[in-house]
């Protein structure tokens, strides 16, 4: 933004996370994932209701990132990507939802979505279980 740094370093640190982002982003997200993600407390909450609630608030919330972002003028697929990366689990998510749709360059904005999806969900839940009077 400010132009601080040379054209070659920007042009080598791009390098440097394309390789990191190609070959070393499947390895992280599916050891971190098996690693944080304990499989038997999964099957046990699994069920059709459960499911139906989480397929229902990632396309509620894919759909209005959508319409939200082509209103605004942004392309209306990153801004959907972007509202959608407030559900997943994290750095491993983000990862995985980029990957996916060969958006590996939006990371730095995942980061930035997942963080503030983070405060804000802790402070509503703070909110609800402690209502300033």
């Amino acid at each position: 933004m400010f132009n601080v740094f040379p054209d070659s370093v920007e042009k080598s640190v791009q390098g440097v996370y394309k390789v990191i982002s190609g070959y070393f982003s499947y390895p992280t997200m599916i050891g971190l994932g098996m690693l944080y993600v304990p499989l038997d407390s999964v099957m046990r909450v699994l069920s059709v209701g459960y499911v139906t609630v989480c397929v229902s608030v990632v396309v509620a919330m894919a759909a209005t990132g959508f319409f939200v972002g082509r209103r605004i003028g942004m392309y209306p697929i990153d801004a959907s990507l972007v509202t959608v990366w407030h559900s997943g689990l994290g750095g491993t998510g983000d990862v995985a939802m980029l990957s996916a749709f060969n958006r590996m360059v939006l990371m730095p904005f995942a980061q930035n979505s997942t963080r503030i999806g983070r405060v804000t969900t802790a402070v509503s839940a703070a909110r609800l279980a402690h209502p300033i009077a």
